[in-house]
């Protein structure tokens, strides 16, 4: 287990599998999973409905081995300017992806570009909490965290820019103190 893994490890336990296992499952055809990380949303994915995963994060070749039945493909890009042409994918997936991004208008924009019309978009992420004494902790603490954490921003709110983009949210939650968001839109 490598050291990101390890520290997401109680968040994986108490939270994040069980979003995963509702949300990643729902992917279907060619898929396009933006920031891979260490692969740990590959097992949620139905090999019954999925053709093809291109996996794209940072670097090309994944930091750490990948154990997955998937036909995957791995690229190298930003979430901000997406290596794909118009209209590619019927997926895109996102998990914990945008906290990091530098320009989220962008990445919203590129994911909007090369999903197909009915086309799905699933993510997940952390966000600024709404009670009052957690979104100052999560203030406090994010003016050192994007240092120490590879540009994690902790006072985020993608899923207001998700639910303005034109998406229609077929299905939302909140979970963990709402401290994380998930959903599912779909392309008109």
């Amino acid at each position: 287990m490598n050291i990101y893994d390890l520290f997401m490890s109680p968040l994986e336990k108490r939270f994040l599998t069980k979003i995963r296992k509702n949300i990643i499952p729902r992917a279907l055809g060619n898929v396009l999973e933006i920031g891979y990380g260490t692969g740990v949303n590959f097992q949620y994915y139905n090999l019954a409905t999925v053709k093809s995963v291109s996996a794209l994060d940072t670097k090309s070749t994944p930091a750490v081995k990948i154990k997955a039945e998937l036909p995957l493909k791995f690229f190298e890009g930003r979430a901000e300017d997406l290596p794909f042409l118009d209209e590619s994918f019927d997926t895109v997936v996102e998990t914990l992806v945008f906290c990091s991004v530098k320009n989220l208008d962008n990445a919203m924009n590129e994911v909007l570009r090369v999903l197909k019309p009915g086309g799905i978009f699933i993510f997940m992420d952390h966000v600024l909490p709404e009670k009052k004494s957690m979104a100052s902790l999560f203030k406090a603490t994010n003016t050192v965290w994007p240092k120490i954490a590879g540009g994690c921003n902790l006072t985020r709110e993608p899923y207001k820019l998700i639910e303005a983009s034109g998406l229609v949210i077929e299905q939302s939650g909140r979970s963990g103190h709402d401290i994380f968001r998930w959903g599912i839109g779909r392309k008109a």
